[in-house]
């Protein structure tokens, strides 16, 4: 008797890609007014491949058939409170690295730290919109590196940023050769971990000098002040001009120390926006001091 043949085991076979229609327009136009209404982000017609591609996993993810669908789905679906997290760390997430625009911290050593030292023992920073954390690690380098120097006493710094997924990679301390290619080589020998080829972790003794936490520059009440320094550094080239007056004049005016100063990005300007800061001319670098009132 012959024995049955098996039947031939299916061959697995890859799923096709998902075929998604074009971001038309006209719903471009929808997210921007959407992005505008929950980050004050402004969105240029030059980002519409941007929001494409970032958008396009998300709704990858979710198995919807088109850009459409996800809008709505972000508009009146069951769980578009928990999808918008996902939504705003798509449409934020920005591209840093240890010690960008230096001359902000050669200004920090060489002017900001020689005053605050004289008038305070404790220093309290902010960095707003710190992505993924490379700005205030290299700010508590720096200043761990002049501790001495400039009789540096007890800092506190604390960094926020709007994206729940980049405050979380932050808290990891976690980076690739790309984001310490400007660390000079004897700080990443004090500094850093080398976990494995091409990553590197930094130190816990600078991880614990800093504290992440999720926020809201327009949209939640700023942390409890004072702060002598705020570093926003190419956050408010994203916004429109009102929303920039808004975010210096009423928020960081708010907490920031009488005489303390506010540092914002080389592309950055505050002349014809604000009334409450005065621009210091040193060492070609962009920062802003309160006026006295």
């Amino acid at each position: 008797m012959k024995a049955e043949r098996s039947e031939p085991r299916a061959r697995w076979e890859p799923k096709p890609p998902t075929t998604i229609e074009p971001l038309s327009d006209e719903t471009f136009q929808r997210f921007c007014k959407l992005i505008y209404e929950k980050t004050n982000i402004r969105m240029r017609e030059s980002k519409h491949v941007l929001v494409s591609n970032r958008l396009r996993k998300r709704i990858v993810a979710l198995d919807l058939k088109g850009y459409d669908e996800y809008y709505d789905y972000l508009s009146r679906g069951e769980k578009r409170a928990q999808e918008m997290v996902h939504f705003i760390d798509a449409v934020s997430t920005n591209e840093t690295y240890f010690f960008r625009e230096y001359n902000h911290f050669d200004a920090l050593l060489k002017l900001v730290l020689p005053d605050l030292s004289q008038r305070k023992r404790r220093l309290r920073f902010w960095c707003a919109g710190c992505s993924t954390g490379e700005e205030p690690y290299t700010l508590r380098i720096v200043l761990e590196e002049a501790r001495a120097a400039h009789r540096v006493g007890e800092v506190e710094i604390l960094a926020t940023d709007i994206s729940h997924q980049v405050i979380d990679r932050a808290r990891e301390g976690e980076y690739g050769e790309r984001a310490v290619r400007m660390v000079p080589a004897d700080l990443m020998k004090r500094y850093f971990i080398q976990e494995r080829e091409g990553c590197y972790r930094v130190s816990p003794s600078i991880q614990e000098g800093v504290e992440f936490r999720a926020h809201n520059l327009l949209g939640d009440q700023p942390p409890a002040g004072p702060f002598d320094v705020i570093f926003c550094r190419n956050v408010m080239i994203y916004f429109d001009k009102p929303t920039q007056r808004r975010l210096v004049d009423e928020y960081f005016a708010r907490v920031l120390d009488p005489k303390g100063y506010l540092f914002v990005g080389h592309s950055e300007s505050l002349s014809g926006t604000s009334e409450k800061f005065r621009y210091l001319r040193e060492l070609k670098a962009p920062i802003y001091q309160r006026k006295e009132e």
